[in-house]
């Protein structure tokens, strides 16, 4: 049962993960541009602050979440994991897997339905070029949801590292 989730959702991981890559490289191209345009041509490129901002970073942040906690990438305190981990079960890595899925879950929850919102009220920015700010709400809901899978996985399921237990 639990390889065919851990396929399921390291399929969704590394699709997340490729689109935060996809945006990472187009905020590198976007910034890029913007600066030679600026600097060589006195003619910034219109907009590229605002894509940024508003959806290449949120997409880079919440879509990298998961992925990033599958593979291990984020920062733990290890201090008392080798003794920790003897216990019988993994009580603590399953309460941190739960405390986790409630507080992402949580925001998962409350962020879609602020995207559900905001795309039925078709919000956009203001300025030059009005960029249609609901599907920047789109990311949050997304990215926190799969690391919520992920870590209710985590709790009926929790890993165990056979490194610390020696």
């Amino acid at each position: 049962m639990r390889s065919t989730l851990e396929r399921g959702l390291s399929f969704f991981d590394r699709l997340c993960m490729a689109l935060a890559q996809l945006a990472i490289f187009v905020m590198m191209l976007s910034i890029s541009a913007d600066a030679l345009g600026r600097y060589l041509f006195n003619r910034p490129l219109q907009g590229s602050f605002e894509f940024t901002t508003l959806y290449l970073m949120v997409i880079l942040t919440f879509l990298g979440l998961p992925a990033t906690y599958a593979s291990g990438g984020h920062i733990r305190l290890d201090v008392l994991r080798p003794w920790i981990a003897r216990i019988p079960g993994n009580p603590v890595e399953r309460l941190n897997s739960l405390i986790a899925a409630c507080v992402f879950g949580f925001l998962a929850w409350h962020s879609g339905l602020e995207a559900i919102a905001k795309f039925a009220d078709g919000d956009t920015s203001f300025g030059v070029i009005q960029f249609p700010l609901y599907w920047s709400y789109v990311w949050v809901p997304v990215g926190c949801g799969l690391l919520t899978l992920r870590l209710a996985v985590e709790i009926v399921f929790p890993r165990v590292d056979h490194e610390d237990i020696h």
